[in-house]
């Protein structure tokens, strides 16, 4: 099997094993006070008590592991569209296994986005994948992903912060695959030592802690599979968006491929509205009340 199909079938494995994880730690979380980077080391010895987060960290942690050897291997906006598949396969293990319930509007919007994200995989081809960038480029993408997430996450309220969290997520889960991709490049051209001293590094640890404190929370206070679905799809269309302009991944061969591709980002956007709008409407969170020692606004 060459190197881009072996990348091709870890971000599959590596989809199953996050989204089994997530929502382990939907379920480890319920109970555990309100999640807020503002007590960083209360919130982390809350969820560690819980073995069911803990066996949720692990799956995710290989899921994650997986991942990162996926984009090592394969260009990153096509490892990124096989990843968004866990949006379908989410679906059936949170309906089976942890008895998630979706409504009609909630599955059609999972369904959308799950189908755009995987048109944006279309025609995409293999020069892409040595990680080449330009260092500006790559510094402002990144900073404008940071902004995004930073609005999302302090801006809404009430029945839509959740979602809100989850969107915020999902865009530094992004911002850390983006940093990731681009150390994968460093290494490869440079050695291990230089990754290692990379900026880019430093970026990815930053992103993923606060991607952490935002999807948990979402996680925590709102349904999960909503708020999965969100996070995925902001990170992977948000990373497949950085293959094109930042890592100079291939829209296509033809015009017709590149307008599928600017059809399908738009798509994700459209299925993002529909899921938030409809989880909105639904006024649940998680199936359960909030404590009332937990504020629902913490982030």
């Amino acid at each position: 099997m060459s190197a881009i199909g072996v990348g091709l079938v870890l971000a599959v494995a590596a989809s199953v094993a996050l989204n089994t994880g997530y929502l382990l730690q939907h379920q480890g979380s319920s109970g555990a006070p309100a999640i807020t980077p503002l007590r960083p080391l209360a919130t982390l010895r809350s969820l560690l008590a819980s073995r069911v987060w803990v066996g949720g960290l692990v799956l995710g942690t290989l899921g994650w592991a997986m991942h990162v050897g996926a984009l090592a291997r394969a260009p990153l906006s096509l490892v990124q569209a096989f990843v968004a598949g866990g949006l379908a396969l989410a679906v059936p293990i949170g309906r089976r296994l942890f008895h998630q319930v979706l409504s009609g509007g909630e599955l059609l919007g999972i369904a959308v986005m799950a189908l755009a994200l995987a048109g944006l995989a279309a025609g995409i081809s293999a020069d892409g994948s040595g990680g080449e960038f330009d260092p500006l480029e790559l510094g402002v993408f990144l900073g404008l992903l940071a902004t995004l997430a930073l609005l999302l996450a302090l801006l809404p309220s009430g029945a839509r912060r959740p979602q809100a969290l989850g969107l915020a997520g999902g865009a530094l889960y992004g911002a850390a695959d983006v940093a990731i991709k681009a150390l994968t490049g460093v290494g490869h051209r440079h050695g291990l030592g230089n990754a290692l001293l990379s900026p880019w590094l430093a970026i990815a640890l930053l992103a993923t802690i606060g991607a952490f404190f935002c999807f948990q929370r979402g996680l925590q206070s709102g349904r999960a599979l909503p708020v999965i679905a969100l996070m995925t799809a902001a990170t992977n269309a948000l990373s497949i968006l950085a293959g094109f302009v930042v890592f100079g991944d291939a829209l296509g061969a033809t015009p017709g491929l590149a307008v599928l591709h600017v059809v399908s980002l738009a798509t994700v956007v459209a299925g993002a509205a529909l899921l938030s709008g409809t989880q909105t409407l639904s006024g649940a969170t998680g199936g359960r009340p909030a404590p009332a020692s937990q504020p629902t606004t913490a982030a």
